[in-house]
């Protein structure tokens, strides 16, 4: 019995226990679950990347896409999205036609159904559509934020601001035409002003929709724009269409009631639904002013095409300066993926200072730029762009603000086909302003970033070299250009064409001109005929060597089978490094590479480039620097074949030297002669170098006579007058003599 009841007792024990380790496995499971789901658990960061992966993903295949359509000379300002785009369109936050929207999957592969609910793409770029309705919306609006995807604030709401084209609408709890921006203003150079502690600051501009406290006629803030056009910026108030009676008639006392009226002179209380219409309003002493009548035909009579829901009223002009003045003005240089402004100059007015910069491309703020800088440079898609810089005071009002338009082209590639590839070199600064030009051209793609950025004025120079002779080169890429005459000194605006040049053939924008120098009249007939029109050309810069006689750099070169040999440097540069005594270092180059075990610092060196290849031919470039400032002082170019000389032969169609009697001729170290070996053993290792000028000797010792003879391989030669005293220049011709054509 004892046994028994020990039993339970060990029973209800077990029991209780597993029903505690039950409620505790539940509430670790519990923690572990909210962790994984919070802000910082493992499921809400895979989450995460997820999203900024195919974010990415997209945010490339629309880049790539946007880029061959210009390319392809195809307008890229096409709107792409899903039934959400057509949505914004209809309520007024784009000016476009609803039917005008494509699909995203045009695009990009990588859209799926979720993101065609958040994803447009306009103007050339991908926005991410900010919607309340979104699930995790604020966290993937950070997300994009982060990896630098615009974000498109859409009020998915019935209330605020939502139609600005004139309709007669309930907007904050007041019915009135809203204001009018469908017709008469560039969305390019205008935006919606506002008022923020009692300052007059900018806001979006006009392709964008307003925030909603834009404007509220209820509370008296009127809608307010800022327009600028070429540097001159101008205020204005929109005047809803109304009627107005005189409460108080008495004089210096009087007070006005106005009623915001529709095109048919009704007039709607947005608090009682009450609607009030022409004939009562008359019958109760109300009055249309005439500024809302446009006689278009000036026949007297006013029609209902003829009213207006309201106008715009300039209120004052931001500035009165003289012709040519602007208060802020800038240089842009664009290429294809991006545009820099540099050189900003201000006409700051007497007691102002200008506390903020922005810059805005395609009315988008570019962030984390709000100074001065010297040069900007700024990430764009390829096609037409509007840029703007806008000057501001310590209370964010503008002080001064210009806009450009222009189109982002990709600057013709410079055609180096008709150079030679191995002694034409890229020519680029680098940042302590030493010249660079030890890469061949047919490498250039190694250094491109290096060798040209024509938005930053870094144009595309090569250098030529020749037996010592070096000529420098240009590119221009096609361009058209216009005159300021407006400004003093006068300007020149340039545009890059791009490597299309059949688009502007004959169809020039106007005011501008495309130079004469990029026609080539090929067959004489005064008319610019198909393929005469040159995407770009090369211009000599200067030739370092005018006279026959002037050598800067020279070296000789002598080549062996397997090696070549640097052997004596001339010229003036070298006489000028030694009268000055000037710490030198020279690098040498093959191919285009730099070898790694030369020393570098002596020109009596003699280096040798050792293991190559027989019967190859080599371009040597070698260039001499300062030592202690790696400025650029000289080089020299040349291309040669290693070759091995043919071999000294003994006997000749059985004639020849008594091989008893003949022995091997060389000098060791000391110069000490050897000749106690006989042509029927192995040749000395060091018996002759051809390339280092160590010539074949043997000599006969007959009956206590010697006779000494040097082998003179097979050469072919020329005279370089260019040099005095006259030099010959000497190749060994090879093994082969039946391959050299006379």
């Amino acid at each position: 019995m004892k046994n028994i009841m020990k039993l339970k007792k060990n029973s209800g024990i077990t029991l209780i226990a597993l029903v505690i380790t039950i409620i505790l496995i539940i509430i670790l499971a519990g923690v572990i679950i909210y962790s994984s789901l919070s802000g910082n658990g493992i499921i809400f960061r895979s989450k995460e990347a997820r999203f900024k992966t195919r974010m990415s993903a997209i945010s490339e295949e629309v880049n790539l896409y946007i880029t061959n359509e210009v390319i392809d000379n195809k307008v890229a300002n096409t709107i792409y999205a899903g039934d959400l785009a057509k949505k914004i369109i209809e309520e007024n936050e784009i000016d476009a036609n609803k039917d005008d929207v494509l699909d995203l999957k045009k695009v990009s592969k990588s859209v799926g159904n979720a993101e065609k609910k958040y994803v447009m793409v306009f103007e050339g770029r991908l926005y991410y559509v900010s919607q309340k309705n979104i699930k995790d919306n604020d966290k993937q609006v950070q997300w994009c934020q982060e990896i630098g995807i615009p974000i498109w604030q859409y009020s998915d709401t019935n209330t605020g601001i939502k139609v600005i084209n004139g309709k007669y609408e309930e907007v904050n709890g007041v019915y009135l035409c809203t204001p009018n921006l469908s017709t008469g203003f560039k969305k390019e150079n205008t935006r919606y002003m506002y008022t923020r502690n009692g300052n007059f600051v900018p806001g979006k501009w006009i392709n964008q929709k307003p925030e909603d406290d834009w404007y509220d006629y209820k509370n008296s803030v009127w809608a307010n724009i800022f327009v600028e056009t070429n540097g001159i910026g101008s205020y204005y108030t929109w005047i809803p269409r109304y009627c107005y009676k005189i409460l108080n008639s008495t004089a210096g006392n009087q007070r006005m009631d106005v009623k915001f009226i529709d095109c048919d002179n009704n007039y709607k209380n947005a608090e009682t639904g009450e609607t009030l219409t022409e004939q009562q309003l008359k019958n109760d002493g109300y009055q249309i002013p005439e500024a809302f009548w446009w006689d278009n035909n000036n026949d007297g009579k006013e029609t209902q095409e003829e009213r207006l829901a309201g106008y715009w009223m300039s209120k004052y002009q931001l500035s009165e300066l003289n012709e040519g003045e602007y208060i802020v003005d800038y240089t842009t240089a664009v290429n294809m993926n991006s545009v820099t402004i540099k050189d900003i100059r201000e006409n700051v007015p007497t007691g102002k200072t200008v506390a903020k910069y922005t810059y805005y491309l395609n009315g988008n703020l570019v962030p984390d730029h709000f100074t001065k800088e010297d040069e900007l440079k700024i990430p764009a898609t390829p096609g037409n762009k509007t840029l703007n810089v806008t000057t501001l005071d310590e209370n964010g009002e503008i002080i001064g603000s210009m806009t450009k338009t222009f189109e982002t082209a990709n600057n013709s590639e410079p055609d180096t086909s008709s150079f030679d590839q191995d002694t034409t070199f890229c020519v680029w600064w680098d940042e302590e302003g030493n010249e660079h030009n030890e890469t061949p051209i047919r490498d250039k793609e190694k250094i491109k970033s290096k060798w040209y950025d024509y938005t930053s004025g870094n144009w595309a120079n090569i250098v030529t070299r020749n037996n010592g002779e070096e000529t420098y080169f240009t590119w221009i890429p096609r361009y058209m250009y216009t005159l300021d005459n407006v400004s003093r000194p006068q300007k020149s605006e340039v545009k890059f064409i791009g490597t299309d040049i059949s688009n502007y053939k004959g169809n020039v924008p106007s005011p501008y001109k495309i130079p004469e120098a990029f026609w080539w009249d090929n067959n004489n007939n005064g008319k610019e005929d198909e393929g005469e029109q040159l995407s770009g050309y090369w211009i000599t810069k200067y030739q370092l060597q005018e006279l026959s006689n002037y050598t800067r750099i020279d070296v000789n070169l002598k080549a062996g089978s397997d090696k070549i040999r640097v052997k004596e440097f001339t010229g003036s540069l070298i006489n000028n490094i030694n009268t000055n005594s000037i710490p030198i270092k020279v690098e040498y180059y093959i191919n285009g590479k730099l070898m790694e075990d030369a020393k570098g610092d002596n020109l009596n060196e003699n280096y040798i480039y050792k293991n190559l290849q027989g019967n190859t031919e080599y371009t040597i470039n070698i260039i001499v620097r300062n030592k202690n400032t790696n400025e650029y002082i000289g080089a020299v170019t040349k291309k040669l074949k290693t070759v091995t000389p043919q071999p000294p032969l003994f006997e000749v169609e059985g004639k020849g030297f008594n091989k008893e009697e003949t022995y091997y001729v060389w000098w060791d170290e000391k110069g000490e002669e050897h000749s106690d070996r006989k042509i029927t053993e192995k040749p000395p290792e060091n018996w002759y170098d051809y390339s280092d000028g160590k010539w074949a000797n043997v000599v006969t010792k007959a009956e206590g006579t010697l006779t000494y003879f040097t082998w003179i391989p097979r050469y072919e030669y020329k005279l370089d007058a260019s040099v005095k005293p006259q030099k010959s220049l000497v190749n060994f011709i090879g093994t082969d003599i039946r391959n050299r054509k006379w």
